[in-house]
């Protein structure tokens, strides 16, 4: 098994092998280059466009993933209200959307020959807010872009014989101070999973196995609309929205056969039709107005809502003889909604700090509805199920203000608080109430060595978002299980330590090295709930625990070796966590999280030919989920492997062929069983499956009009 020390150690050859003069201050000492079209200044690197020409870029979303040491982010979207939600993308000094937009969306729609040039902000500067990023890229537009369009086809194979086609289409225009936006992203796949279970008993005798056929199918359609109005000198308008209706299916059939003697004879077959569709939309408005040369506000608003069905679905089972024997129904509902205000006021008053006061306020809310069913052929019994049918809702507020400072001319200091209040309520199945608050203080120290080395040093409390589905049970018929609701589940609260150190080689080379320690209070974690109908497995809080983190990021030229024009980024992360298992007593790691990552990302361009293609390959370890009444291990065996060719030579656009896991020998689990408590060691039999969706080739045009 490979850790993240041999991922560095690796790294380093790579750099001896491409050159020790890449790192030399002789070599570094002049970062600006007219050829290479950057030009690095303090604490900012400004990327012309005959930077990424040899990178074919179509859109501004090809030059933004072309960045040395950059990896696009659109914040935290997952957490509720709007405080997390800002990417590290800004288009001429100001964020382009929040959360209702993705980045990829937003930046897709902007062709190239509407871009000046990119700056990449490395560290804190008082005219940007990097809210809590390390790194921003800001794009700065040719002034007066006009009207432009974009389009993106895709076309899916997969191993199932299927077609897959997929568009995305946009069109920008200007009428006198607004901007128009217009999108819509469609499509539909449908792929493939076979699988196959083997099921043993204590004394791992097998005892029956299974085959698996699901096919399955999903589409969904999602406009958009965008308007960005310049009211005047000193006060714009932005309002997105953008809408979602899907519908997935899936067909399974399942062969279960018994051994006999030297072979098998069939015990029973199942089958299942599963399907699930809704509809949603999220809308933003943002209003900011400058009052002076040193104060600003900024008014945000967030409404989110999403309607969804599943069944009913009936896992129904047959003898191979008589026919009939039963059959398990699902039916279940479900409904979400947030609704967030925000408003900032951002003070300037020289050069060295900017502070920035603020309030937000959000209400959020899920309903679900579980009803579970028995078919035995002749009646339909309900199958009563804790906590099935429950509405949270939480009303969360926020204050905060948020400090940069420019100590020196390569010293730098952010710094904040932010203190929240929330209450909780449930109702139906369950009902109580509950409190919270927490203060959230943060300190980041950025420190510029020279304009090849950066350190920054990282300080701060943070607190979880509360998944609302927690709260209420859900069954998996197909593994045979049922999760209970927990009503007193609390979000995790992690103190961090943080140091990052990043060196820049040459005008495309980047490396940084990140190393964190989390102190968590109530990890997220299972627990085991007795009621009168059984144990069952639940979500909860299981206690303290750490983390020890390493991260690494290598962005590398190759022309050293003699790959002209080509590019590796590689990323390696290791986890070494730590929690005390409340039902063993025995130390052991997180449950769910992976010991290691690698991911390696290959692309070759040939300017004259206009031509390039690549590979990027993804790698976890084995993870393991620690639950009640059993044990999970999850292998991913040989990674991800994809490969792609691409050329821009016909009609100005990038058309790609390539083909998405290329090792996909499938993913292997296994699943111990036992009686009672996981913590008595009396394991009643284990099963071990495999599955997988083998390759899948597609072809893709994108370009602009």
């Amino acid at each position: 098994m490979r850790d993240i020390w041999t991922t560095a150690i690796a790294s380093t050859a790579c750099f001896a092998a491409i050159g020790a003069p890449a790192w030399s201050d002789a070599e570094t000492e002049t970062t600006s280059s007219e050829s290479a079209g950057v030009d690095s200044q303090s604490g900012l690197s400004v990327f012309s466009k005959a930077y990424f020409e040899p990178f074919s870029p179509v859109t501004a979303l090809d030059m933004v993933q072309r960045i040395p040491g950059f990896s696009l982010s659109d914040g935290d979207t997952s957490r509720r209200g709007l405080g997390d939600s800002f990417g590290n993308v800004l288009i001429n000094g100001t964020r382009p959307s929040n959360k209702s937009l993705s980045l990829d969306t937003v930046l897709q729609r902007i062709p190239i020959a509407d871009v000046e040039q990119l700056e990449l902000i490395q560290e804190a500067l008082p005219e940007y807010n990097m809210r809590g990023h390390s790194r921003l890229v800001n794009i700065i537009l040719v002034e007066g872009a006009g009207n432009s369009g974009s389009f993106d086809a895709r076309l899916r194979l997969s191993p199932s014989g299927r077609l897959g086609p997929r568009g995305i289409i946009s069109y920008a225009t200007v009428a006198g101070p607004v901007e128009l936006s217009f999108g819509l992203d469609f499509g539909t796949e449908g792929n493939r999973i076979h699988r196959r279970r083997s099921l043993h008993d204590a004394s791992d005798a097998l005892v029956e196995i299974q085959r698996d056929n699901d096919q399955r199918h999903y589409r969904e359609v999602e406009p958009s609309f965008s308007l960005n109005w310049q009211i005047d000198a000193e006060s714009s308008l932005r309002f997105d929205l953008q809408g979602n209706a899907w519908d997935w299916r899936h067909s399974q059939v399942s062969f279960i056969d018994a051994p006999a003697g030297s072979g098998y004879v069939p015990l029973r077959y199942e089958q299942n039709e599963a399907g699930n569709h809704g509809h949603s939309y999220l809308g933003s408005v943002s209003y900011a107005r400058e009052l002076s040369a040193t104060l600003s506000i900024q008014t945000m608003a967030l409404a989110d809502r999403e309607t969804w069905d599943d069944g009913p679905e009936a896992y129904e089972t047959y003898d191979p003889a008589s026919g009939f024997l039963g059959a398990i129904i699902v039916e279940a509902e479900g409904e979400t909604e947030e609704t967030a205000l925000r408003q900032t006021l951002a003070w300037t008053p020289d050069e060295r700090h900017a502070f920035e006061f603020g309030a937000e306020i959000a209400v959020n809310a899920r309903a679900t509805g579980l009803a579970l069913f028995e078919d035995d052929g002749v009646t339909v019994t309900p199958v009563v199920l804790p906590v099935a049918n429950t509405r949270v809702e939480e009303t969360r507020s926020e204050i905060f203000v948020n400090h940069t400072w420019t100590v020196s001319e390569r010293l730098s200091l952010e710094s904040g608080l932010r203190y929240e209040f929330s209450e909780i309520v449930q109702t139906g199945d369950s009902e109580q109430s509950r409190s919270f608050a927490y203060p959230k203080p943060s300190l980041t120290l950025n420190w510029r060595q020279d304009d090849q080395n950066r350190l920054r040093l990282t300080a701060q409390r943070d607190v979880d978002q509360l998944d609302f589905g927690k709260f209420a049970s859900s069954v998996d018929i197909a593994d045979n299980n049922a999760t209970l609701g927990n009503p007193d589940y609390v979000p995790q609260r992690t103190w961090t330590l943080e140091a990052e150190w990043e060196r820049r080689f040459g005008d495309d080379g980047s490396f940084s090295l990140q190393v964190g320690y989390d102190w968590i209070e109530d990890l997220d974690g299972w627990v085991p709930i007795t009621t009168p109908t059984g144990v069952f497995d639940a979500p909860g809080n299981i206690g303290d625990g750490t983390n020890l983190r390493v991260t690494a990021n290598l962005t590398t030229p190759l022309d050293a070796i003699g790959l002209t024009n080509a590019v590796i980024d590689v990323f390696g992360e290791w986890y070494n966590t730590n929690v005390e298992d409340p039902l063993t007593g025995q130390d052991r790691a997180f449950s769910g999280t992976r010991e290691w990552e690698l991911g390696l990302d290959y692309r070759q361009t040939f300017p004259a030919q206009q031509l390039a293609w690549g590979w990027d390959y993804h790698w976890v370890s084995d993870g393991e989920v620690y639950r009640a009444q059993e044990f999970r291990l999850y292998d991913n065996t040989d990674g991800d492997l994809d490969l792609y060719i691409e050329t821009t030579r016909w009609g100005g656009v990038t058309t790609r062929l390539g083909v998405d896991g290329v090792l996909n020998t499938g993913d292997k689990r296994e699943r111990v069983f036992y009686d009672g408590s996981r913590a008595a060691g009396l394991v009643t039999g284990t099963e071990y499956r495999t599955g997988s969706s083998g390759s899948t080739w597609y072809l893709r045009v994108r370009g602009t009009f």
